[in-house]
């Protein structure tokens, strides 16, 4: 049996298609940098510390906090910050128009300033896709999550 197709209906599948190549090829692109890493998984908070502990960073078991964001579609604004996750190969200028979730951990052991140091982890899905160590208070930063030597 032969069925015939009428043109909203051809149209309709051909959405239908195309919506699944997008989610096909697009959302991965938020996956993998453009050196070809892989990207760094964060599914649960195990994961994420063990992420920081790789790094060097020693923190708090738990999270401080976990504060969900809807990142602007349009990151131009946030170059710097998107520049100082290159060096890890963590793709958050390919992440505009998300929403991620940020998690928040005290860091222990950073040699510059013993207190008042934060860890923050960007993560996607399952995916960390930026993050920053920021100390708070009167001689305040924010630096890349590499541990600095």
């Amino acid at each position: 049996m032969v069925v015939f197709m009428k043109r909203r209906q051809l149209a309709a599948a051909a959405l239908g298609v195309l919506a699944a190549l997008t989610l096909l090829f697009v959302i991965p692109g938020c996956q993998r940098d453009s050196g070809g890493r892989e990207p760094v998984q964060a599914a649960d908070n195990a994961a994420r510390v063990a992420y920081l502990e790789s790094l060097g960073w020693q923190v708090t078991p738990e999270p401080l906090e976990t504060l969900s964001i809807l990142l602007p579609e349009d990151l131009s604004a946030h170059a710097e910050y998107a520049a100082l996750q290159k060096g890890l190969g963590l793709p958050f200028d390919r992440c505009g128009g998300k929403t991620v979730t940020r998690y928040t951990y005290t860091v222990l052991n950073h040699p510059d300033a013993p207190q008042g140091v934060q860890a923050n982890l960007f993560v996607c899905g399952d995916q960390v896709i930026a993050g920053d160590i920021t100390s708070l208070g009167e001689n305040s930063f924010r630096r890349s999550l590499e541990f600095p030597q």
